[in-house]
């Protein structure tokens, strides 16, 4: 009896699992607090003492050992492309890897490595180079003109990327991406974006001998890198994919490719001209559509290719005909707020705050759910925090035309619903993709919806409904207009506020008196409590009606007593613009109070959100008055808290 170790989480995980159940594979999950929804799907479970675990290839190897596994899945992301995962297996005991052979693994990791490859092959690359400090990174940009492009050669998923336009940018953008980067070791590239340049990739099958291909997918739908919208096929020519596909095949053949691969390419519709990018050498989040289009389960056709005597041909996958009236659309759910720069949307989601889109065509792949095995500790509830990335779900359809297909995009995203609104989604971000022209003419590239992001909002906001929207209209003053979570305000209602200090005080202080005053809402805007209360209000504290609006922070749950707010008014103030963990801290911050001089656009601190890292700058030239209460370095920092306090001085330029 195969035994399966699942070492991922989310989605995916939930996807393996699924998978070898239904092969009747006896199947074990990994998975830490409160994130353990996909380990209700498996039928063993262990709990790692901390996400670190997830990237610990000793501790996964130990689990996979102990519990007598015979197979272990590293899904994507994690450990699924490092060779140490392998490695570790086969010094443990004998643990089948769900992948390709050390020594692919070893080239496809290490994207200078596959470049090297890609080039001896006679396949085309960008110009790149491997670089040690910044000053290499400004000498090749000389040669080649800006922008370019630093990679770190173990990124992924977005992580581990910045574009450099000028000289001035490069130190920082160096940084950032040695800090995405386990291996510390970056490379820089031309920067081959903008207008015409796709994103098309290549799916890959192998059985160790043999290899083919499962056609092409366009991901030109980008963020800051990261994938958002993904199709199967792509709307280009057959002619025009077909030298991607043959160079996927070469590449693949030489490597003797076991398992699922991704060959990606940058491809420029105007001239036609195109480069390999890298080989990721896993099953992609983006795996589904080509399942739909082709018919085939690529996971379980995954688990089967690494049993014996299984190859492509017993498999029928020798050839695998492109459907001719197939067309399939992923969408990438995530836990971002469009009217915060897509920022991390931290909270907590409970299982009736959530409604799925159905219909024929149409598919969810989601970790907000609850399996067959609860184990000791059944799910109530599912918390998004910073540890992982925001994907919360992939909704993908099919259709029998693009047409049809983003039809039902539009539908789907109508009919999904994700928390009380107190978690934001990108679904309007989604929806305005589907409902822009550009997506209708394939008019789209890599640094599209950068570009376009505030149009895409706005008919993204229009195509799909309000929660609430059947309500009275929201400025209709007369009657009482519910909030979200049922609660009742009448415009009219008075309320007494009292506001007194907490608190010890000095034995010297005496105690500031209490005040008293009335506070009426004279008018109401929008009733969304507690997610969004604005409105008119009289109060006896001025003489003039105030407008107001009181808005509920998305920042993840901090001790508030560990920290302190900052004073939002105060230009002197900076404080943290989301939540995420200290990983790094200005020298002038270690040493507060010594007036330290910071330059304005120095990085103050770095904060890591879903392993990505983010600088807060300093506005202006100034010196350290004082840090804020609580912060150091590997403590988690919450939206609006205090960082330091400034001083504005003035320095002497820069020789």
């Amino acid at each position: 009896m195969h035994k399966l170790l699942v070492a991922n989480r989310g989605e995916i995980a939930i996807r393996i699992l699924r998978s070898a159940n239904e092969l009747g594979w006896n199947t074990v999950a990994i998975y830490t607090d409160d994130d353990g929804s996909h380990a209700t799907y498996a039928k063993e479970a262990v709990k790692l003492e901390s996400v670190d675990g997830f990237l610990n290839a000793e501790t996964i190897a130990k689990i996979a050992t102990s519990k007598k596994c015979t197979h272990l899945h590293p899904g994507y992301g994690f450990l699924s492309e490092s060779p140490a995962l392998p490695l570790a297996l086969a010094k443990a005991g004998s643990v089948v890897f769900i992948g390709p052979c050390l020594e692919t693994l070893q080239i496809a990791s290490d994207k200078m490595l596959s470049r090297n490859l890609a080039t001896s092959l006679g396949v085309k690359v960008a110009p790149g180079l491997l670089v040690n400090c910044v000053a290499d990174i400004r000498a090749f940009a000389q040669g080649v003109g800006y922008p370019v492009i630093i990679k770190a050669l173990d990124g992924g998923g977005g992580r581990g990327i910045r574009v450099v336009d000028s000289e001035a940018s490069a130190d920082e953008a160096h940084k950032r991406t040695l800090g995405e980067s386990p291996s510390k070791q970056v490379f820089v590239e031309q920067a081959l974006t903008g207008p015409g340049w796709k994103h098309i990739e290549v799916q890959i099958i192998g059985d160790g001998i043999s290899v083919n291909h499962l056609w092409e997918r366009e991901c030109s739908v980008q963020r800051r890198f990261q994938k958002i919208v993904e199709m199967a096929p792509s709307l280009l020519s057959r002619q025009t994919v077909r030298p991607l596909i043959e160079a996927s095949l070469k590449l693949a053949g030489h490597l003797k490719y076991k398992g699922l691969g991704t060959f990606e390419y940058l491809f420029n519709t105007a001239s036609h001209d195109w480069v390999f990018l890298e080989i990721n050498p896993r099953v992609q989040v983006e795996h589904t559509v080509t399942e739909e289009i082709c018919d085939v389960d690529l996971v379980r056709t995954q688990l089967l290719l690494f049993t014996p005597g299984t190859t492509l041909s017993t498999l029928n996958l020798a050839s695998v005909p492109l459907p001719s009236s197939t067309y399939a659309i992923q969408l990438r759910l995530t836990a971002e707020d469009p009217a915060r720069t897509l920022q991390l949307s931290p909270g907590s989601i409970a299982a009736s705050d959530v409604s799925w889109p159905a219909g024929r065509g149409v598919r969810v792949d989601t970790w907000l759910t609850t399996g067959p095995y609860t184990h000791d500790s059944p799910v109530a509830a599912w918390a998004i925090g910073t540890d992982f990335d925001s994907l919360l779900a992939k909704i993908i359809v099919r259709g029998r035309s693009f047409i049809e297909a983003t039809d039902k995009a539009r539908s789907a995203l109508r009919e999904t619903s994700i928390g009380n609104g107190m978690i934001k989604t990108n679904i309007p971000v989604l929806a305005g993709v589907s409902d822009h022209p550009d997506w209708a003419s394939n008019n789209i590239d890599t640094l599209w919806l950068e570009r376009n992001l505030a149009e895409v909002l706005r008919l993204g906001e229009i195509s799909v409904p309000k929660r609430g929207a059947h309500m009275p209209n929201a400025t209709n003053t007369g009657g009482a207009i519910p909030a979200s979570a049922g609660v009742f305000l009448q415009p009219g209602t008075l309320f007494n506020l009292q506001l007194s200090p907490t608190g010890a005080l000095p034995s010297s202080s005496s105690p500031p008196p209490s005040s008293k005053h009335s506070l009426t809402l004279a008018s109401i805007e929008e009733n969304a409590f507690p997610s969004v209360l604005s409105g008119v209000i009289r109060t006896s504290f001025a003489s003039s009606p105030l407008r107001f609006s009181l808005s509920q922070s998305t920042s993840a749950a901090v001790s508030s007593s560990s920290f302190e707010l900052a004073d939002l008014n105060d230009g002197a103030h900076v404080s943290a613009p989301m939540t995420g963990k200290i990983v790094e801290l200005h020298p002038a911050l270690l040493t507060a109070g010594d007036r330290i001089t910071v330059r304005k656009g120095e990085a103050l601190l770095a904060l890591s959100v879903m392993k990505m890292e983010n600088a807060v700058l300093a506005p202006f030239d100034a010196v350290v008055e004082r840090l804020g209460k609580g912060i150091k370095v590997g403590v988690v920092l919450g939206e609006g808290m205090l960082v330091c306090v400034l001083n504005r001085t003035t320095l002497p330029s820069r020789l």
